[in-house]
């Protein structure tokens, strides 16, 4: 077992500097949209909100949506793309040679299993049905790493008492193989944790657990070493559950960059609208060290640092675009959604 260990700030000197994009041509935004990119575009994809207006804990309906937006350039205006084959979201999602790939998620029928592949060709989506997952699953996280399709954790169904330690991935090459079984995650069975592509090797870290549908959130983090074997790293100093994913893995510095999260400590409070939002911390990992750190600056978008607060979300994805780090829609709040697109550059000191 690893205990937590933190180093001080200034030893990580990579930093970014936050703006925010056009937002989604949507007043609320979306959780759980499939966030990809493909030919150029950033493409932000289903997801579920609350489009009355009423939160969940008054009774609010919470709608899935197959709408795709496309921003073509930063400076740009947002397109609607076309739609997804059925309104979904909280899946899983890649790109490769750009076709986009998405598995999974959730809809107000239940959760899903469905795999598809999607192709911009004369100006609309050519679909084709891949091999489904194993069986359904949402709130489960992905990365590709090479030509492999790695999808991680999740949930069975929407009332399922405890959390999957699952790790599957397709060959993007060779998509008739459907997918392999590879050594599942150590540790408690997780939902929304967060993955990584640490220069060709998958890592795992964080998330939340169920015991008879009970949350714990946890802090431990893994690396899957050839595809055959996990190996534990130091846990991180809080746990970052459902943070933007796949994580930012710098090759310079050889450093991991998790965006915001939940630490869960106010999960058990019914805060309702007085819920002060989840994380805007930078955590890094040092792979060459070992160590978890706090960067110093926060994520910003006024252009001022720790001038205040700006709302970073949860359960969205991360991207890199644009000669940046993407992270559209999201979470803000429990059961708050937003249409801000935050876009961060990377700078090395």
């Amino acid at each position: 077992m690893l205990s937590t260990t933190l180093l001080p700030a200034q030893t990580t000197d990579v930093n970014f500097k936050w703006k925010t994009l056009p937002s989604i041509p949507d007043n609320m935004g979306f959780a759980g949209a499939y966030v990809a990119t493909t030919d150029d575009f950033l493409l932000v994809m289903g997801g579920a909100n609350f489009p009355d207006g009423i939160a969940p804990w008054d009774g609010g309906k919470k709608v899935w949506t197959n709408k795709i937006f496309a921003l073509k350039d930063k400076q740009g205006h947002w397109a609607s793309l076309g739609h997804l084959p059925i309104p979904m979201g909280y899946g899983a999602v890649t790109s490769f040679e750009n076709s986009v790939y998405i598995a999974g998620g959730s809809n107000q029928k239940g959760h899903l299993s469905a795999v598809y592949k999607l192709t911009w060709k004369n100006s609309e989506w050519c679909v084709e049905n891949l091999a489904s997952l194993p069986f359904q699953l949402a709130n489960c996280s992905s990365v590709r790493i090479d030509n492999f399709w790695y999808v991680v954790g999740g949930i069975k169904s929407p009332d399922s008492s405890t959390a999957e330690s699952l790790c599957w991935r397709m060959d993007l090459t060779e998509l008739a193989k459907g997918w392999e079984v590879c050594p599942p995650i150590p540790g408690e069975g997780r939902m929304l944790s967060v993955v990584a592509n640490k220069g060709g090797s998958l890592v795992v870290l964080s998330g939340v657990s169920l015991t008879d549908g009970k949350r714990s959130y946890l802090q431990d983090a893994y690396v899957l070493e050839d595809n055959t074997r996990w190996s534990r790293i130091a846990d991180l100093p809080e746990s970052v559950a459902a943070a933007p994913s796949p994580a930012w893995f710098d090759h310079q510095s050889s450093s991991l960059f998790v965006f915001g999260g939940d630490n869960g400590s106010l999960a058990n409070q019914d805060l309702k609208h007085d819920h002060p939002g989840f994380s805007n911390r930078i955590v890094a990992y040092n792979f060459a060290t070992g160590l978890w750190n706090y960067k110093p600056d926060k994520i910003d978008t006024s252009g001022k640092p720790q001038t205040g607060k700006t709302w970073v979300p949860v359960t969205t994805g991360a991207t890199y675009w644009a000669g940046g780090i993407v992270l559209p829609s999201g979470e803000i709040r429990p059961g708050i959604r937003t249409p801000q697109v935050i876009w961060g550059v990377i700078k090395q000191d």
